[in-house]
């Protein structure tokens, strides 16, 4: 599952942060996000497939007649992340003198000396 495209910045629907939560790789195979599973649950398929079943392939898909599902708190945590909005431009930060901030280069030898450890 790929975000959905709107106009302006890319949105990322419910169901693709689930798979994202569950298996991070299966986004991006360079992820180093852990995987958060314990925040679904494996159950075996009684009689319908549930909605909010994941649509998982591969080695994440669940064998055949099982499924897994959100729990409630995995439910929460996708809400809230949805509910960032990140969608507006962010300000240029400068330093409280209008000039440019320092360089990221300078050697810490260069700061001011520590102080004299206390007695």
């Amino acid at each position: 599952m790929w975000p959905m495209e709107t106009i302006g910045e890319p949105m990322y629907s419910a169901d693709w942060h689930h798979v994202h939560l569950y298996s991070p790789r299966s986004i991006n195979i360079d992820s180093n996000m852990p995987s958060y599973r314990f925040l679904y649950e494996k159950r075996r398929i009684s009689d319908a497939r549930s909605a909010d079943a994941l649509q998982l392939t591969g080695s994440d898909a669940p064998p055949e007649g099982w499924e897994v599902v959100p729990t409630f708190d995995a439910k929460c945590l996708v809400a809230y992340l949805m509910s960032l909005n990140q969608s507006h431009p962010l300000k240029e930060v400068r330093s409280a003198g209008g000039a440019p901030a320092a360089s990221a280069t300078a050697s810490p030898a260069a700061a001011s000396p520590s102080p004299a450890p206390a007695k």
